[in-house]
């Protein structure tokens, strides 16, 4: 009896916890899709890419986000901890948008509905856990079955392709999401607190805005599956394999003559 009211309360902290953290993750991660059409509606002004903006918006965001990790009072000083995440977000959200180039608006809609469903999926799997099953083995084995079916899926699309770079760029998709899974999974877990922690109602502002480093690390990438697949099958062509081993002898007997 003496367990009913603790459960409880961590089942109210839970719910809001997610209401909190998912719905202001949800706000950023809409504001990011936002930054990211504006470029590609203002075609006559070539904003994009711009490398001293990325490095200036990432280095400024990954610095505060790494004070503001540290320090424990600014995470938990109200307001000053929701002004920091949204200056942190904004940061981000503006590097990703410096270092891409135009994006076309149904191309950014395209790539932010797979994201968002994906990290919807697993999160809805890292907010529950099979009874008396510890965090960490739930997580493995949530792991193991995902990579399973994706790996399955992934050749069954892939194999009636008909132009590789297709299914490269398919192959970079799966394997991407292959990696996501357990972070997202274990982000999951600790918001729920099932790692033997409360819910972490005093990290919300931190938490949110982890999911939208998630959101946007993953548009990255897959922004980029093109040119990963154009890599991957101009290595695989066994001349071009050829090519590069006399590239790297040949760089090798310069560096050994050199010395």
């Amino acid at each position: 009896m003496s367990d009913q009211p603790d459960d409880g309360l961590r089942r109210h902290l839970r719910l809001r916890v997610f209401l909190w953290i998912y719905g202001i993750a949800l706000v950023f991660i809409l504001l990011a899709i936002l930054l990211l059409i504006i470029p590609g509606l203002l075609r006559g002004y070539p904003l994009v890419p711009d490398d001293l903006a990325t490095y200036c918006f990432f280095g400024i965001g990954l610095s505060i986000l790494c004070i503001y990790v540290i320090v424990t009072w600014l995470r938990w000083k109200f307001p000053l901890n929701w002004l920091i995440s949204c200056s942190i977000a904004g940061c981000l959200a503006l590097g990703t948008v410096s270092i891409l180039p135009d994006q076309l608006t149904l191309h950014v809609l395209l790539l932010s509905i797979e994201i968002l469903i994906m990290m919807a999926l697993l999160l809805v799997v890292g907010s529950w856990i099979l009874p008396n099953c510890p965090a960490l083995m739930y997580l493995l084995l949530t792991w193991f079955i995902f990579v399973i079916f994706s790996s399955v899926l992934m050749v069954g699309v892939t194999v009636h392709l008909r132009n590789w770079l297709y299914a490269y760029e398919v192959a970079v998709h799966f394997v991407l999401w292959q990696v996501m899974c357990p972070l997202i999974v274990f982000q999951a877990q600790v918001i729920s607190g099932y790692w033997d922690n409360w819910p972490p109602i005093l990290d919300r502002p931190l938490c949110s805005t982890m999911l939208l480093l998630d959101f946007l690390a993953c548009y990255i990438c897959l922004d980029s599956a093109d040119d990963i697949g154009f890599e991957f099958l101009y290595v695989g062509q066994r001349s071009n394999q050829k090519f590069l081993a006399r590239s790297i002898k040949s760089q090798w007997e310069m560096m050994k003559d050199s010395k």
